[in-house]
């Protein structure tokens, strides 16, 4: 059980450390303010204080745009350059640096772990260094040590001391089994109430791992979550462009840009069971089956997107049913992606891909030398754009 001395020992911690990087009080520095209210919900969290911890969670993604779980583990002294778009589901060693953009979490749809296995999330080691837009996934043990260039995206263990920088990405398709939780039923989704109800339920079920009924309060108590105050707000979006009331769908869909760092066109046409864990970044223009899934920073459009006001065009993408494209993915032009398919991590697709495949992402990094100069892997990582 965390005690409150405990707590404020490392948000002194953080401060002290942000101070010494930045060379000037750090006091309103957005931040070192968002771990200070991922502290006091995890420390409200162990105290068994579920819903004020909840809250807090939430509170934080809307002020500071980060995504900081209060049932995971960051150690003390960690620095956030930038807030915006960082998402933590996993153990952070103490002192280590986060820059904007970049996260560790859970793989896409992952099996469950074998009995005694490792988990499902990453373990970041001491002082170790993430640069922008990189991302540790799955269950990856990261060394003390260890420096992230930017836009790396890690799933294979890391020695300690390690220096990696960033290549240029490549993918392959493949027919490859994935665990699946269950779907809600579609049956009742013919009107708006009706879509908003398979939406929140997409997001029990994802959220529990499970479709056993839960109860009234707890299955409209989701509303309070992010993702699916964003969801709601599309589909408001959605049926006001469909009437042609066009300024007022744009101004939903601004809200939901500003407020919640998700742009979906309000043209869109996403079928019921609409799932955004994360809405950070998340950009829509196109047409998709029902229960598509957007993970954080992804992006699927046409090369050239259309005012908020009007149509789509003709070349944008379009999906089949239960398609996922993971973080920091994209799908662009007139791509056809058939039913099951799984667009993989930082995968950028550009051509059609066939009913049941994945898109696997190949390693987008190398080692640097042992005598290379570290500082060249943290491109932006400069604590005075941190503000």
């Amino acid at each position: 059980m965390s005690d409150w001395a405990t707590t404020r020992a490392a948000m002194t911690a953080d401060q002290a450390r942000l101070a010494l990087i930045l060379g000037r009080s750090p006091r309103l520095h957005a931040g070192l303010w968002a771990l200070r209210i991922y502290r006091l919900g995890r420390w409200l969290h162990q105290r068994n204080h579920k819903a004020a911890a909840r809250f807090l969670w939430a509170l934080n993604l809307l002020l500071t745009g980060a995504d900081l779980g209060c049932a995971e583990v960051i150690g003390a002294g960690c620095v956030i350059l930038d807030p915006r778009g960082v998402i933590i589901y996993g153990t952070v060693g103490p002192d280590c640096t986060v820059g904007r953009g970049s996260g560790i979490g859970g793989l896409l749809r992952g099996a469950l772990p074998p009995p005694g296995g490792r988990g499902l999330h990453p373990h970041l080691g001491a002082r170790c260094i993430l640069g922008r837009h990189s991302l540790v996934l799955g269950g990856t043990v990261i060394g003390d040590d260890c420096t992230l260039g930017e836009g790396c995206t890690v799933l294979t263990d890391l020695p300690a001391g390690s220096s990696i920088t960033a290549r240029p990405a490549a993918w392959k398709a493949m027919r490859i089994g994935l665990h699946r939780r269950p779907r809600p039923d579609l049956a009742g989704a013919k009107t708006l109430g009706g879509v908003i109800r398979t939406d929140v339920a997409r997001c029990v079920t994802e959220n529990s791992g499970s479709d056993e009924r839960v109860g009234f309060l707890r299955f409209w108590g989701h509303l309070i979550l992010p993702a699916v105050q964003a969801l709601v707000l599309f589909r408001l979006s959605h049926a006001l462009h469909a009437r042609g009331w066009r300024r007022s769908s744009v101004l939903l869909t601004r809200l939901n840009a500003a407020v919640y760092g998700v742009l979906i066109h309000p043209a869109s046409e996403i079928g019921p069971g609409l799932f955004i864990p994360h809405t950070i970044g998340v950009r829509f223009c196109g047409r998709a089956g029902p229960l598509l899934s957007m993970f954080p920073q992804s992006a699927v459009g046409p090369e050239t997107w259309p005012e908020l006001g009007a149509e789509l065009p003709a070349d944008v993408p379009l999906l089949g049913a239960d398609v996922g494209v993971g973080a920091q993915a994209s799908v662009v032009g007139s791509v056809r992606v058939g039913d099951l398919v799984l667009v993989g991590v930082k995968v950028n697709l550009t051509r059609d891909i066939a009913d049941g495949l994945t898109a696997v992402p190949q390693r987008n990094w190398s080692y640097l030398a042992k005598n290379a100069d570290a500082s060249a892997a943290l491109t932006g990582m400069e604590p005075e754009a941190a503000d």
